[in-house]
């Protein structure tokens, strides 16, 4: 077995692969396709934020572990009991769970001294650093990757997408290029979450946004690409973004803008 990778040449892949001090970097990771580094996922997060500087900022789509997006969506309904016992979403608790399949990267991340949280259970994102708060701050019930969400403004502050071994269905920005793309036909969905309210009681509140699972039809389909998969793999065959090693992993990093850019024009030359 190879020793740990230190966090020094950590750091040193990172820079190589294009990362910067002040970036505002959001990460999608694969701790087992990158291997050992010393101290595991914490000295990852470490590494990251030595690359990023005092000035810089990293963000991940964490989600939740208890959303209850599939017993409400379009319609379903949860038995009285069932809603009653559910927990509210509470972005300030630390013990409040991220959605499993997102890696334990993004777990770990959430549990990192000065985190913070957007206010959308299903959709929201994590961020650390000089500009978390403006990234997260604000996070409407009915745009969890639209106008006035996390990720407008990380496109908007120039924001990078770095893929530590993480596969090409992971570039959750290109949620925003969905939004954004002008085709007919996009399809939505309707679903039920528990938020706090001001005086910190738990109410039931309908979100509504575009399908993430599949925007278009045949997007949807079981063992077929999602337009995500499809839009970064058709980005990546053009030579855009960068590509190294870091660990063991081959690496992708991406500028935010031109990918949505990209995913936003490939959808609408396709279907529009």
């Amino acid at each position: 077995m190879c020793p740990p990778l230190q966090r020094r040449e950590f750091v040193q892949q990172l820079r190589q692969l294009g990362l910067a001090p002040g970036d505002v970097v959001m990460v999608h990771a694969s701790l087992k396709a990158i291997g050992p580094v010393e101290a595991g996922a914490a000295g990852i997060v470490q590494a990251l934020q030595d690359c990023l500087g005092p000035g810089g900022t990293l963000m991940a789509y964490v989600s939740w572990d208890r959303s209850p997006y599939e017993e409400t969506l379009n319609g379903a309904s949860l038995d009285p009991a069932a809603r009653l016992a559910w927990p509210a979403f509470d972005p300030a608790d630390p013990r409040t769970g991220t959605e499993p399949g997102f890696g334990r990267l993004n777990a770990f991340i959430c549990s990192a001294p000065g985190v913070l949280r957007s206010a959308h259970p299903d959709a929201n994102m994590a961020a650390l650093g000089a500009r978390a708060r403006e990234l997260v701050g604000e996070h409407p019930l009915d745009e969890g990757y639209g106008p006035g969400s996390p990720l407008e403004r990380f496109v908007q502050f120039g924001g990078k997408v770095l893929l530590l071994g993480a596969p090409l269905d992971a570039v959750t920005v290109l949620h925003h290029a969905e939004v954004l793309a002008n085709i007919p036909h996009k399809r939505r969905v309707r679903y039920e979450q528990p938020v706090l309210d001001a005086r910190g009681h738990k109410v039931w509140r309908v979100a509504e946004e575009f399908d993430t699972n599949g925007i278009l039809d045949q997007f949807a389909q079981d063992g077929a690409m999602d337009a995500v998969e499809t839009i970064a793999r058709a980005y990546v065959a053009e030579g855009r973004g960068r590509t190294a090693r870091v660990g063991g992993a081959t690496c992708h990093l991406f500028d935010a803008q031109d990918l949505v850019r990209f995913g936003q024009a490939w959808l609408e030359r396709h279907f529009g």
